[in-house]
């Protein structure tokens, strides 16, 4: 890719996900990776790495496959950017049969998982700053936020992902179903799935200490999961601080 092709930051960090069952596909998602004690942990949801609904452990396909036994992550090439590497990692140690990942201590029913990425010398991760989290960006209810991700495995150009906008559609500070997800209103697809969740304001900007000017302020927001039913637009997004609950597990 000529360097002078601009590429947002953030278009960079999203991963395409290939869940893959005796190295056949059986479905797709997104993830990021986030950097934690040094190391690379992938993130995205539990219903991505098993293919099972989390509320009911039923199939989510209508074939009834699922257990993927190993992903297939699309990560950038060291040296060039706007080319990609499929790398496969294993998701069932084979001489235990037990998970790789790691899971929240309330298991599946946090539909966020970690899995720790082995070192590929050919490949350079992106990682998700996750102290994003803390910017101080007010946020409310019908304000726009972009999902950044990979709906039904689409990308915009090679693999860098698609940013689809939505809207908050309840206050971040609430709990939804007393889980710690909050909602948003908008049309994502399947493949969407562990998308990053950002608010991103240019210029003018709602913090704690009132209106403020800025340049370009970020708020990562959680990690995308899916609609709350199939017949709904309103889609559910796991708050950020579950990801040191689930990294220090």
């Amino acid at each position: 890719m000529a360097d002078n092709i601009g590429i947002d930051p953030l278009s960079i960090i999203p991963l395409n996900l290939d869940c893959l069952l005796h190295g056949n596909i059986i479905a797709t998602g997104t993830g990021f990776a986030v950097i934690r004690n040094g190391n690379h942990y992938l993130i995205t949801n539990w219903h991505i790495v098993t293919c099972r609904d989390p509320n009911t452990y039923q199939p989510l396909s209508r074939t009834g496959i699922a257990d993927p036994d190993a992903i297939g992550i699309w990560y950038h090439d060291a040296n060039r950017l706007g080319t990609w590497h499929r790398k496969i990692e294993h998701l069932i140690d084979p001489s235990s049969g037990n998970h790789l990942w790691i899971e929240h201590p309330l298991g599946r029913q946090i539909d966020v998982i970690a899995l720790q990425l082995p070192i590929h010398n050919d490949v350079k991760v992106y990682s998700l700053d996750t102290s994003l989290a803390h910017t101080d960006l007010i946020v409310s209810p019908s304000d726009p936020v972009s999902i950044v991700g990979f709906p039904y495995g689409i990308a915009a150009a090679g693999k860098f992902p698609i940013w689809k906008t939505g809207h908050i559609a309840s206050d971040v500070d609430l709990n939804y179903e007393d889980k710690p997800v909050f909602l948003i209103d908008a049309t994502t697809t399947p493949g969407m799935s562990g998308s990053p969740v950002i608010a991103r304001r240019l210029g003018m900007h709602r913090s704690s200490t009132g209106v403020r000017m800025g340049g370009d302020i970020i708020r990562f927001l959680g990690i995308y999961s899916g609609r709350i039913h199939l017949e709904a637009d309103i889609g559910m997004v796991w708050k950020p601080s579950i990801l040191g609950e689930i990294l220090h597990s």
